[in-house]
């Protein structure tokens, strides 16, 4: 096994400006490694912090009573008839459809809030 192509005793020693520059490579990569690391750590204690501090929303409403904010169907000029058609979400507004009767109303609400931002009634004439 004289002849093998891993055997150390043929080696030369290196140059010390290529030893210098080894080390100064060794030296970079550990400083990305490290880098790489910590961003790594922060963006899954960034995750951890928002699911255990999800303390925005609201707490459910106790048995016949209307949650903090909630929007009454009698307030918003509907009869409790009235049946939800079709619902759209743009930003912090939500645009609500009912049918009532032969009547279409569509309400504008501030989804924060659930304040009646606008009302508009379509119906036959």
């Amino acid at each position: 096994m004289r002849n093998s192509p891993f055997d150390d005793e043929d080696e030369a020693p290196l140059d010390p400006t290529l030893l210098a520059v080894q080390t100064r490579l060794r030296r970079l990569m550990l400083i990305g490694g490290l880098t790489l690391g910590l961003g790594i750590a922060a963006v899954l204690a960034g995750m951890v912090y928002r699911i255990v501090s999800d303390r925005d929303s609201p707490a459910p409403a106790a048995s016949g009573e209307p949650a903090v904010g909630a929007l009454s169907l009698a307030g918003a000029g509907l009869s409790p008839e009235a049946r939800l058609v079709s619902t759209a979400l743009d930003g912090n507004r939500l645009a609500l459809s009912f049918a009532d009767g032969g009547t279409t109303i569509g309400i504008v609400v501030e989804a924060s809030s659930m304040r009646m931002i606008g009302r508009l009634v379509v119906g036959p004439d």
